[in-house]
């Protein structure tokens, strides 16, 4: 928007509002003049009142999110001078007045469950609508049809129309049964707006917890004044409540008015508060400072990377950590739903000043009715998320490489598996049937030298046969492949010489496949570094889940040999580290971490 523009519509806003505000304020005080002449303080709140809502549903109604709140508010302070005609109880003025003052609870009641935007929350804000609706138009309705001007307050001569006039008892009774509904409309208030203001989070916690804590305490002095109202109809006894209900009322606008220039100071203040979060922009200190600006928790921020595994003139969005992520598909109108109802997570795309798709975010719903101070954080993070978008990019791509890695980690395991199962099925058994086989001639061959060659070819297959099992056994055991870790760990512990003072604490469930190789390989290098040393005290092997990682340790005393990390390029291969510390007393302690699933 152009800067002149924009001091237009400033200057159109002021004028309007000062206009609005004297002629409220006029038309508040010439409505009520017979009883402000008398008690010219008690005209000052009610005045207030009157004003104070009706600018404060103007400048609601200029913003689109927040417009039919607006407009009820404005219209229930343009009723306030409405409810003062009673004052001069002549002619229609006193049945415009108790109309009016029915019309005003409901609007101002309604605007402020719609409170800071546009639709009622839930089922019990309907029902408590129309409810009030009904009782509080419905029920004055028919205080007006089944009685006389007089029974409530006003002179006989006024134009009071009373097609279904009843006797005094009837009326009085009916007066009765009205009364209890008018306290439980402001009753059944205070506990929607307790829930609404337990309920509320983030950002609305802050803009509608003060708004609708200051309705709450208008709504129980308005309870309490229903019966002086309604018990003595007197004049001014009715008037007397009205103002003291009116002089009540003053805290929800001042409340509406304070909350409405925090909101602007917060916009005005938005890029300053933003960088001092940001700091250094990077992916994480960029979430963090929108999720403190704006009070939302659960926001996330996707970053639009080039897809370099399928299409590379194509984009994916990934997460803080550089995994990609799928979204719903945007719709024709450019938004995206992920579930139906008022829950859906709330996707806002952001664009660079050049026009290009940087990233998109993922909000709380509830900031639906934040639009303006969601559009200025992210007018304001704009280039920071263009910053980390570029360091996100780099982190994509360690994501893809390391997938990468675990790939081939996870290919080169099942040929090693291949080949234990060629080895151990095909070439060992021909071994063994060829080993057979010489033995077999050997017995049959007359001539010594013959016989011990026969011989020491079956030999020599023999030993063949038993340094291929050895082979397949070190590379990935059967124990390990059929019963799991703990069962494979015991059973080299065992033949390592480890068994006795060895202490074992490895779960007896199945893990990954492809971890536990990893974790056996490592594991197995570190005992066998063990039991390789000239003296070694009893070792612990402990292997546990944490999260998504299989962590294995190994512990003892002699010093652990170089060939561990070596042993360990596996578990690097999949994404996870090897580390080997020494302990007081001398002990050694070797750290094995891969990921699991």
């Amino acid at each position: 928007m152009p800067v002149g523009s924009g001091r237009s519509a400033t200057a159109r806003l002021a004028a309007s509002t000062t206009a609005t505000t004297l002629l409220v304020a006029a038309a508040t005080v010439a409505a009520g003049w017979p009883y402000w002449e008398r008690h010219r303080l008690a005209a000052v709140p009610n005045v207030a009142v009157a004003v104070a809502l009706v600018v404060a549903g103007m400048l609601l109604r200029g913003d689109p999110s927040s417009r039919r709140c607006g407009e009820l508010l404005a219209l229930g302070g343009l009723c306030c001078p409405l409810t003062w005609l009673m004052s001069w109880d002549v002619g229609p003025l006193p049945l415009i007045a108790v109309l009016g003052q029915s019309v005003y609870w409901v609007a101002y009641a309604w605007g402020l469950l719609l409170y800071p935007g546009n639709t009622l929350r839930g089922r019990a804000d309907r029902w408590w609508v129309t409810s009030a609706a009904v009782i509080l138009l419905g029920g004055q309705v028919l205080t007006v049809v089944i009685s006389r001007p007089s029974w409530n307050g006003f002179t006989d001569g006024v134009l009071w129309p009373a097609p279904l006039l009843v006797g005094r008892a009837r009326f009085e009774a009916a007066l009765d049964v009205l009364l209890v509904l008018y306290v439980l409309v402001p009753v059944t208030f205070v506990l929607l707006a307790v829930a609404r203001i337990r309920a509320a989070r983030g950002l609305e916690r802050v803009v509608a917890g003060p708004v609708l804590l200051s309705a709450g305490f208008v709504a129980l002095v308005t309870a309490v004044t229903y019966p002086g109202l309604m018990a003595e109809p007197e004049l001014g006894r009715i008037e007397d409540a009205v103002a003291l209900q009116g002089a009540a009322s003053i805290v929800t606008p001042v409340a509406l008015l304070a909350v409405g220039a925090h909101r602007r100071l917060l916009l005005a203040t938005t890029a300053d508060r933003l960088g001092r979060e940001i700091g250094s922009p990077t992916p994480a200190s960029v979430r963090a400072a929108l999720r403190a600006l704006l009070r939302d928790a659960t926001l996330e921020v996707y970053y639009r990377q080039p897809d370099t595994c399928h299409q590379p003139d194509t984009e994916v969005l990934v997460d803080l950590h550089g995994q990609v992520v799928d979204l719903p598909p945007e719709d024709h109108r450019g938004e995206r739903s992920d579930r139906p109802g008022p829950e859906q997570r709330w996707y806002v795309p952001v664009r660079s000043a050049a026009g290009t798709p940087v990233a998109v975010l993922s909000i709380d719903p509830v900031l639906r009715c934040h639009r303006r101070q969601v559009a200025a954080a992210l007018a304001a993070a704009a280039a920071a998320l263009e910053q980390a978008r570029a360091q996100s990019g780099l982190r994509a791509q360690l994501v893809r490489l390391g997938e990468e890695r675990r790939r081939a980690a996870r290919t080169q395991a099942h040929e090693w598996a291949l080949v234990g199962r060629e080895l151990d099925d095909g070439v060992r058994r021909r071994l063994a049937e060829l080993a057979a086989a010489a033995g077999d001639v050997a017995r049959t061959v007359s001539e010594p030298a013959t016989a011990r060659a026969l011989a020491e070819i079956g030999e020599g297959l023999r030993t063949a046969h038993g340094e291929l099992a050895d082979i397949a056994r070190e590379a990935h055991p059967a124990v390990l492949e059929r019963d799991g870790l703990l069962p494979a760990l015991e059973s080299l512990a065992a033949g390592l010489g480890l068994g006795g003072p060895s202490l074992l604490r490895v779960p007896a469930g199945r893990f990954d496949t492809t971890a536990e190789r990893a974790m056996y390989a490592a594991l197995a290098a570190a005992l066998r570094a063990i039991a390789g040393g000239s003296e070694w005290r009893a070792a612990r092997v402990e292997v546990r889940a944490e999260g998504a990682m299989l962590v294995g340790e190994v512990t003892c005393a002699v010093p652990v040999a170089g060939g561990v990390r070596a042993a360990a390029d596996h578990a690097r291969a999949l994404g996870g580290w090897v580390a080997v510390r020494g302990a007081a007393g001398g002990a050694t302690t070797t750290r094995v971490t891969v990921p699991c699933g």
